[in-house]
């Protein structure tokens, strides 16, 4: 009992003080701000003053609030954040708490961690989940009018971010097929016909966003529309389309010389698809074996185990789904937000008995392989060593960023910043 007992206050000590460490970088990143030109505010700037193109649909609506009201951008970009982010924290602690499911996974970098950690948090992957979230729980209801607030909230994501495309219409089609299938007793043609028609609005402004990427002309326009604005970080006498504006200009073969410089990188002597396949394997073993992790948490005790070939399926078509965007751009830390939130809220959203019938027999084969070669690992100290170890850059292939995004060397290095100041002060004192 006084082992067991120690060995839970070494865990909530740990747990606690990691989180404690995520808040102070959240506060530290907030109070040290991004410039104008960087790829967390350009991302937000992207708007339709140089015609209707990609991602303008947000940084419309700030500039029309930035006109009406006199309200700052850069404000107004951080508020969005923030807020998202904060409503995506609640969700995922309110419904793991309800469904008695362990929070234990929740605060590291391959979950909610994420953003604070790679420091992609003033970015619309937050909204972007937020926004799924919301899809798919529109999907799940049999209200009149459902599908055209289904296809409204998709199509507000598409036009914010066209990522969403790649993450959320698998998974909404299966649910949309199931339903079809249930309520019209239809063949599996007519039910495939039923449903890509009730996502047809979708489809096409996805199609549109997909066309209408930005050439450098629009990029220029864009940042012509905000250069009489002032921002208080900002370059002066910069003339150069920054980052995320730049970015929509990009032609495909510019993407895509992103991966190929990841398929030629061997930082530190470790070649980068390798490194990045192990971490997706740990990923995926870590959160398929979280009832090894169902530790006490305070006054809070899980009651709950996810049900590991649910999740199994979710994990594995989501992760397939994702894929496009490993191949098209290198922010794999995004992507990885993307692929493990995205895959959890289906798990809380879409009731037990729903998923087991969504997913096509091979995902569920590739599921019980994959479960089947992983099981050699299932000691508890296994799953909570990997847990606490496992770490990614938030692109390409770097083995120091890998390193310092683990929990580990996070604390480490908050610890030693501390003692490091304490001992600045003594210094000063003698």
């Amino acid at each position: 009992m006084k082992r067991a007992l120690t060995k839970n206050h070494i865990i909530n000590s740990y747990f606690f003080l990691f989180i404690f460490i995520l808040v102070w970088k959240f506060i530290s990143n907030i109070k040290t701000g991004y410039s104008k030109e960087s790829w967390n505010i350009t991302e937000f700037l992207i708007n339709y003053e140089g015609g209707f193109v990609r991602r303008g649909f947000l940084g419309e609506i700030i500039l029309y609030i930035y006109n009406f009201t006199g309200i700052k951008p850069y404000s107004t970009i951080i508020f969005i954040s923030i807020s998202a982010y904060i409503t995506l924290v609640w969700f995922f602690v309110k419904s793991f708490i309800k469904n008695g499911y362990t929070l234990f996974i929740l605060p590291f970098v391959f979950f909610l961690g994420n953003p604070i950690i790679t420091d992609f948090l003033i970015r619309k992957d937050v909204l972007l989940i937020l926004i799924f979230i919301l899809t798919i729980y529109l999907s799940l209801k049999k209200s009149k009018g459902n599908l055209i607030l289904v296809n409204l909230s998709f199509i507000l994501g598409l036009l914010i971010h066209e990522g969403i495309g790649f993450f959320c219409f698998p998974i909404l089609f299966l649910i949309l097929n199931t339903r079809n299938r249930s309520t019209y007793n239809f063949n599996w043609y007519k039910t495939t016909i039923i449903s890509f028609l009730q996502v047809l609005p979708s489809i096409i402004v996805f199609l549109c966003v997909l066309h209408f990427k930005g050439s450098l002309e629009t990029a220029s326009r864009i940042w012509d529309s905000w250069k009489p604005i002032r921002f208080s970080n900002q370059a002066e006498g910069n003339t150069t389309i920054p980052a995320a504006i730049d970015g929509i200009s990009w032609t495909l073969k510019q993407g895509l010389s992103l991966t190929i410089n990841t398929l030629k990188n061997f930082d530190n002597l470790i070649y980068a698809p390798i490194a990045w396949c192990i971490i997706i394997v740990t990923i995926y073993y870590i959160l398929t074996n979280t009832s090894k992790l169902n530790f006490k948490l305070l006054n809070y005790e899980p009651t709950k185990n996810f049900n590991r070939l649910n999740i199994s399926n979710i994990l594995i078509l989501q992760l397939l789904v994702v894929m496009p965007l490993f191949i098209l751009g290198w922010d794999y830390g995004r992507w990885i937000f993307y692929w493990v939130t995205s895959s959890f809220a289906i798990i809380l959203l879409v009731p037990e008995e729903k998923i087991s019938v969504l997913f096509p027999k091979i995902i569920i084969a590739i599921s019980y392989k994959f479960n089947y070669t992983l099981d050699f690992f299932l000691r508890k100290s296994f799953v909570l060593l990997f847990c606490l170890l496992v770490g990614f850059c938030d692109c390409s292939w770097n083995l120091i960023n890998t390193i310092n995004s683990n929990s580990f060397v996070v604390i480490l290095q908050f610890i030693s910043k501390v003692l490091h100041h304490v001992l600045l002060i003594v210094k000063g004192i003698v």
